[in-house]
């Protein structure tokens, strides 16, 4: 298999749990609501922008912080897909661009089947 197009699944599912989580242990913290949804908003912000390699100015908590090297990009969309529907529930608003990335990457594969 094409290491460029391959996913690490446990990887993706492991770190969404670790967003997830983070953002469950916030909300129980801290009531202004606000200030959760901007941190929701940073983190998928931070996930988008090394989707992009592109260098974040936001710097991430220890914890939830991605090695760029271990990263591909199609593993950074898959974790901004697993991500969005938690975020979008929490008040994040998604980014029509990185959607068409994800619906292009992930689009299912037509089959063609040819009649005798």
């Amino acid at each position: 298999m094409n290491k460029a197009k391959s996913i690490d699944r446990e990887k993706v599912d492991f770190t969404a749990l670790l967003y997830k989580g983070d953002w469950y242990k916030m909300s129980c913290y801290d009531n202004d609501t606000d200030n959760i949804i901007w941190h929701i908003n940073n983190c998928m912000n931070y996930i988008i922008m090394l989707s992009e390699e592109q260098l974040p100015s936001w710097q991430a908590p220890p914890d939830l912080e991605l090695m760029t090297g271990d990263w591909s990009e199609l593993e950074l969309l898959a974790l901004y897909q697993e991500l969005l529907p938690k975020a979008c529930v929490s008040g994040y608003i998604a980014d029509a661009g990185v959607v068409n990335r994800v619906k292009k990457a992930f689009a299912p594969r037509r089959i063609y089947v040819r009649k005798k």
